[in-house]
């Protein structure tokens, strides 16, 4: 499974993959290393290198603080899945005024119109993609452009969905 890890304005890349009852992880670009890990409640212990490293972790889904003797570590965690499906409910694209599809599927029903004035996050259209219906959202505030898709349409990974005017640029 791969994590998405911030800590101190940096996001680092973490996989985690159980192999014949042996954990292995591997951080960013180094190698992948052998671990032993334990835990009791929020206790966790891990050896890693012939080195015991002690921590009590406490949060939530997406965040964790982490209280060992040499300070405190407040992370953000977001696995692979929830980056996936965030991406195609059209969040998190830095700005981008389109709406682009995120994997192959098809255009189950048009939720706006163009000229639709929406907010971020108001539904656009849904979409039928690994036999479920997602919900695509709009990144921005702004006016509903143009609609480039009809409903019944079969769509690739990347194809155009629906363009946005910002709301500032109206």
């Amino acid at each position: 499974m791969i994590f998405f890890v911030r800590h101190g304005g940096v996001e680092h890349t973490v996989r985690v993959e159980n192999r014949q009852s042996k954990l292995l992880v591997k951080y960013d670009d180094e190698p992948e290393q052998l671990i032993d890990i334990s835990y009791f409640g929020n206790d966790v212990s891990f050896i890693q290198n012939r080195k015991v490293f002690f921590a009590n972790v406490v949060g939530a889904k997406d965040e964790a603080t982490i209280f060992n003797p040499r300070g405190n570590v407040q992370l953000e965690v977001e696995s692979e899945y929830r980056r996936i499906v965030g991406l195609l409910r059209g969040q998190d694209l830095d700005g981008e005024n389109n709406v682009y599809a995120k994997m192959p599927g098809k255009i189950a029903k048009l939720t706006a119109k163009v000229g639709d004035v929406v907010e971020k996050g108001t539904s656009l259209l849904v979409m039928e993609a690994m036999k479920m219906e997602n919900e695509i959202r709009s990144t921005m505030a702004g006016k509903v452009a143009n609609i480039c898709v009809k409903e019944g349409q079969a769509v690739e990974t990347g194809a155009l969905l629906v363009e946005l005017t910002p709301a500032e640029a109206e």
